[in-house]
């Protein structure tokens, strides 16, 4: 059999692992040929990219190795965290493999704790050894073939044609394992590009900000970076420390920012004004996650049993989820007096009648519109302190401090959350206007933030004049050699740019996407795309490859399966959700879930 995974990232490996795993003790021989134009680990996890651009994850919660706790996992052939990896053979293999930032990675390495958020780079290090590893303990039976170049075509078959670069295959199954890819220019970014190039201005739309050439940016420039997520914040590393500027510690744990007199001036802003909420300081071990209390399997059931649930009752029940963690932990902190678990029991019948019940002042209470809102007041002193206030719950933990502890309950249920989308207990508008366009960015804005030490270093980088903070609801327009930020927030704001930076990776949007594969899979009626069929008799077609959830296999526009024909990642979000989650140990990850499922398929 002969099998061709497109692909070597994260979710390729994962496939590989899974085939090579199944191979054992077969007859029959297996043949895997992996295409991906990037190294082994794909565009995002390269390994020359700036060490001082890290992961979002702590590095024990990182694995690409199977265990018990896999649903029907099979073979497990049982291997080390990102964390322990670290310390056992990063060190000997960076130095075996080199690479341009090599002795900066062994560093990152050797200092990496559990709990600590380890350079992107560093996890390319590992996705190479976990490669490595593959080849060095391969069944008899299988032989495996890396070729470093894109794929332009998969034509459907008995057996499936690939076309490479250099060469076309034949296979007998076909994985498409692809990540996030860039974009066509919208009309605004056309312009905005047309524009720079006129006036000899920066403008660099969507991309991966590990990649961006900055280097013609230089002190006096004015940057606006429009965007406050994870890549925003590695724009700002790139363009401080990335420049020579270091930081240093207070006696009282706060930073300081030394600059290097090479950074230009910072522009940030969103429509919603402020920076991604800090990840926790993870306390918690591998596996150890906030238990469901409401979005529980049997209350999924009852809902597709009565044929549903609404935005609001879903979130609703994910808000209750969240205060149970919330006011437990402080009850236990502030209020030692308060039978809690008397209030456990009351908040699991009733929730805000037991919340009502202690009466807590107004400062107590979890306040959902206050945690997503810009309060009122100076803006640089309001998210000085909003800075501040962010990293000091962060650095309680996530299994003390009650608020991002709290939060953390979003990303442990993450399961039950697919499992809404999955059993589509969304009516088709719901699921557009609730779940895709508010739900999606609200949940990104309190749970998949960065580390606590980097909104610690955007407070020292304001504090220090390097950076400045916009208005919400900002806009950006031209006018003589400048660009123009205002507000539609505040009319009277405006302030002038030499540079634009647009601080987000593409949006999953196939239709848009310049990959020639996509393309090609969409010309040809072997892919198609989701459709929501909206009251009215409207229809909704989003940028999202339509598979099969179950089973992961590609579908044409009469949306049958085509064999042996996979798909899944980046591009299927928002049939799936939250494709760029890396695989978790010990929680019967969907990732590894999910390969486990193509490999059987493949080999069955």
């Amino acid at each position: 059999m002969k099998i061709a995974l497109i692909g070597a990232g994260p979710r390729g490996l994962l496939v590989l692992e899974r085939l090579s795993a199944w191979q054992q003790g077969s007859q029959g021989p297996l043949n895997v040929t992996l295409y991906d134009p990037f190294p082994i680990g794909g565009r995002v996890w390269r390994r020359d990219q700036d060490p001082h651009l890290i992961m979002n994850t702590a590095a024990q919660h990182i694995t690409l190795f199977y265990d018990r706790t896999v649903e029907d996992p099979g073979p497990v052939n049982s291997g080390p965290d990102l964390a322990q990896w670290a310390k056992r053979e990063a060190e000997a293999y960076i130095a075996r493999t080199g690479g341009p930032n090599a002795p900066a990675f062994a560093q990152a390495a050797k200092g990496l704790g559990p709990n600590d958020y380890p350079p992107r780079g560093l996890y390319g290090y590992y996705l190479a050894w976990f490669y490595d590893q593959l080849k060095q303990h391969l069944p008899a039976t299988m032989t495996l073939t890396f070729r470093q170049e894109s794929v332009a075509q998969v034509a459907p078959g008995a057996p499936y044609t690939v076309t490479a670069a250099t060469s076309t295959e034949k296979y007998d199954g076909v994985v498409m394992a692809l990540g996030t890819l860039e974009n066509s220019l919208t009309r605004e970014q056309a312009k905005l590009q047309q524009f720079a190039q006129a006036h000899h201005r920066f403008y660099l739309p969507p991309g991966f900000p590990a990649e961006g050439e900055l280097s013609s940016i230089n002190h006096q420039d004015v940057v606006i970076l429009r965007g406050l997520g994870l890549s925003f914040f590695d724009f700002v590393s790139r363009l401080t420390e990335g420049r020579g500027g270091f930081f240093t510690k207070t006696a009282s744990s706060e930073l300081v920012y030394h600059a290097s007199g090479r950074e230009p001036h910072l522009l940030a802003g969103s429509r919603r004004g402020l920076p991604y909420h800090a990840k926790a300081r993870n306390e918690k071990a591998p596996g150890e996650l906030w238990p469901a209390r409401f979005l529980t399997t049997p209350q999924l059931a009852a809902w597709q049993q009565s044929g549903g649930v609404t935005g609001r009752q879903f979130w609703q029940a994910l808000q209750r989820e969240v205060g149970f963690v919330y006011y437990s932990l402080l009850l236990a902190e502030r209020h030692p007096g308060i039978d809690l678990t008397g209030f456990q029991s009351d908040y699991l019948q009733q929730p805000e009648k037991a919340v009502a019940a202690l009466q807590l002042p107004a400062s107590e209470r979890l306040n959902w519109d206050a945690l997503t809102a810009v309060p009122e007041g100076d803006l640089q002193t309001v998210i000085q302190d909003y800075l501040a206030a962010d990293a000091k719950a962060a650095e309680r933990g996530s299994k003390t401090g009650p608020l991002t502890a709290a939060l953390e309950v979003l990303r442990d249920l993450r399961d039950p959350i697919r499992q809404v989308v999955s059993r589509g207990l969304l009516t088709d508008d719901e699921y557009l206007d609730f779940f895709l366009r508010w739900f999606n960015g609200t949940n990104d804005f309190l749970s998949i933030g960065p580390p606590a030490l980097r909104i610690k270093q955007l407070l020292a980088l304001s504090r220090a004049g390097i950076i400045s903070f916009l208005p919400r609801q900002m806009t950006i327009r031209t006018q003589g050699a400048y660009f123009i930020v205002g507000s539609k927030a505040d009319t009277d704001f405006q302030a002038a740019g030499t540079a634009l930076i647009e601080a987000r990776v593409p949006a999953a949007n196939a239709k848009a996407a310049k990959d020639p594969l996509l393309t090609q899979l969409l010309h040809d009626d072997v892919a198609t795309l989701m459709d929501l069929e909206l009251a009215g008799d409207r229809r909704f077609q989003s940028g999202a490859v339509l598979v099969d959830r179950d089973t992961a296999q590609l579908l044409n526009s009469q949306h049958r399966p085509q064999g042996k024909l996979f798909f899944w990642g980046v591009p299927t979000e928002g049939v799936n959700w939250l494709t760029t989650a890396s695989p978790r140990p010990y929680v019967n990850d969907i990732n590894l879930r999910l390969a486990n499922r193509i490999a059987r398929q493949l080999l069955k």
